[in-house]
């Protein structure tokens, strides 16, 4: 599920077993996710269990490991491994299977992920209240390793089974090392369960959602329920030009790179998944391309995390996708925190994909992740401009803009191979405008920033201090529900925007230290202060917390004009929106 775009994988998700029932759903509890309204079988397994890394083996399920008494030093962990057989009559008639980690209890969700602790915690230690977690996840199929998809850690309930299977006897075996929190109870018989589902339509689900871009393609990504043979196809419009198709065989995870004449502005296209004889399809959608890279649009936000109501008439991610929209960007920026629990691999759908599924469809996106992105599916729904569409770090040029995404979640030490790269570019750089993204903003007077950790440090000392010494026009930064943008002096930096508040609602308060760093403004301790202020030093600080906004910058060769928009209802018009903030930007040189 990692390949790279443009290889053709053939993957076989096809068992067959004897079936005691089926239904809609995997399990009840997890009907809301990539299975709801595929019907499902049970899988007949015989199941064996080790908890001594398969030394032995006992018919019987084993406890779960006694949970430590401090989150931080002491949690028992011992590996796990589970080995199990099933029967396939004809392994043709079945189009998908899954396996979970269960502890057999139907108030409880044991979960398995494939990366270190605080990576299965989605950061936060209370969210695996319902474990036992098997960590460091290895799956076999029929002797032959089951990938997990791209990139960081993911826990999902349901894990998909890849690989050929036989006629007759088939295996698998899970392992990994089980440990439970340390508020939870231990698993009284950790156990597994199998699911199959037979062909029948499956729906294009987590998508499509366009990446990359540039003069004569366009990137796209998107997840179905089943494994499906995906077709993109494209129809220029503007000119008008000859329908190109793409397709991605045989797979869960679809990720795509459509070309079209340069030149080409404007481009509709649909997207059809087809499972068997099942056919089902999405789409038209209508896509301009920004072809005139001298005068262009984008937007910029962050921080879309969505309150899970359901009800996209009042979701705030939903509504101010739609005025985004009515912006008529040629692209958008977003700098990162997606979801809460970006673990969590059936929350992607309904807490922001759903909610902005117009936008993420019709406008091509730049992304870069930011604390929680990278435990989730980030990598596989997001085309960047790396090399191999997956990379965190990368640079693109728009016409007079050159775009550098940084990854915040990896090591920026002084003189380390990433901090290299980034001085290597900037100092290279030529163009007329630099905008770096990054997840963590050096300085913030949002509570999420009021204790000091790794991503922001690095921020402050290594990768701000080098914009400013190249002269960068500004960085981008997300993590706090807030708009601040800092005006540094060269030798700490450049202009530092912080545009984090698309989704969610006033979950926060400023922290009573509000602009205490050095650059906040000199009142810095009188909570609720709010508009622009000028510093002693002749800098400016402008903070707005809790307001819904998003950030407009119209490219004009010599210009890079900013206007910050106040959101409002989904049906108001996008020039009567409240300005919060507006500045024109110079040409570096």
């Amino acid at each position: 599920m990692s390949s790279v775009m443009g290889k053709v994988l053939l993957v076989a998700f096809m068992v067959a077993a004897v079936a005691v029932s089926s239904s809609t759903a995997a399990d009840p509890n997890e009907c809301s996710g990539p299975f709801e309204n595929i019907k499902t079988a049970p899988v007949a397994v015989t199941w064996q269990y080790s908890n001594d890394d398969g030394k032995t083996f006992s018919d019987k399920p084993l406890a779960g490991p006694k949970a430590g008494a401090d989150p931080r030093h002491t949690r028992e962990v011992f590996p796990y491994v589970w080995k199990g057989a099933f029967e396939v009559a004809d392994p043709a008639k079945v189009a998908g299977l899954w396996v979970r980690i269960t502890d057999g209890l139907p108030d409880t969700k044991a979960t398995i992920c494939n990366g270190d602790i605080f990576g299965a915690a989605s950061g936060y230690w209370k969210d695996l209240g319902f474990c036992p977690t098997l960590l460091e996840a290895a799956i076999t199929l029929n002797g032959k390793n089951v990938p997990f998809p791209h990139g960081g850690p993911l826990v999902q309930f349901w894990v998909p089974l890849t690989g050929e299977l036989v006629k007759g006897k088939n295996t698998v075996e899970m392992r990994g090392n089980l440990y439970t929190h340390w508020q939870a109870k231990p698993a009284e018989a950790m156990n597994a369960l199998i699911v199959s589902a037979e062909a029948q339509p499956a729906e294009i689900y987590n998508g499509p959602i366009l990446g990359d871009f540039g003069e004569g393609y366009f990137t796209l990504a998107c997840r179905t329920q089943l494994p499906a043979d995906l077709t993109v196809e494209a129809t220029p419009t503007e000119p008008a030009g000859a329908a190109v198709s793409v397709v991605s065989a045989g797979k869960i995870w679809h990720r795509l790179k459509i070309e079209v004449p340069k030149g080409t502005r404007k481009v509709s296209y649909t997207v059809s998944a087809k499972v068997a004889t099942h056919v089902t399809k999405r789409g038209p959608y209508a896509v301009t391309l920004a072809a005139d890279t001298k005068a262009y649009r984008f937007v910029a936000f962050g921080h879309p995390q969505q309150q899970l109501t359901g009800d996209l008439t009042t979701e705030p991610l939903a509504i101010n996708s739609k005025l985004i929209l009515k912006a008529n960007p040629d692209f958008v920026v977003n700098t990162g925190n997606l979801l809460e629990q970006g673990a969590w691999s059936f929350w992607w759908e309904s807490s922001y994909i759903k909610p902005a599924s117009e936008l993420l469809a019709r406008v091509p996106t730049l992304i870069t992740p930011c604390a929680d992105d990278y435990t989730g599916i980030f990598d596989e729904l997001h085309y960047t401009p790396a090399d191999d569409g997956y990379g965190h770090s990368w640079t693109k040029v728009m016409g007079p803009v050159r775009f550098i995404g940084i990854d915040g979640n990896m090591d920026w030490t002084a003189g380390g191979q990433n901090a290299k790269w980034l001085e290597g570019v900037l100092k290279a750089a030529t163009d007329k405008f630099v905008i770096v993204l990054a997840g963590y903003p050096a300085y913030s007077s949002g509570i999420n920033s009021k204790k000091i950790f790794g991503g922001r440090i690095a921020t402050r000392d290594v990768i701000l201090p080098l914009c400013g010494k190249y002269k960068a026009t500004m960085m981008l930064c997300s993590w706090d529900p807030t708009y601040e943008r800092i005006e540094l002096p060269p030798e700490k930096g450049c202009t530092q925007i912080v545009t984090g508040c698309i989704g969610r609602g006033n979950w926060h308060r400023w922290d009573t230290r509000m602009g205490s760093h050095p650059f906040g403004p000199p009142n810095g301790n009188a909570r609720g202060t709010v508009g622009k202020v000028v510093r002693p030093d002749g800098g400016e600080w402008v903070g707005y917390f809790g307001t819904r906004h998003f950030c407009v910058f119209d490219v004009k060769d010599n210009t890079l004009e900013m206007k910050v928009l106040k959101t409002g209802p989904a049906d108001a018009d996008i020039k009567d929106l409240k300005v919060l903030d507006q500045k024109t930007f110079k040409p570096r040189n």
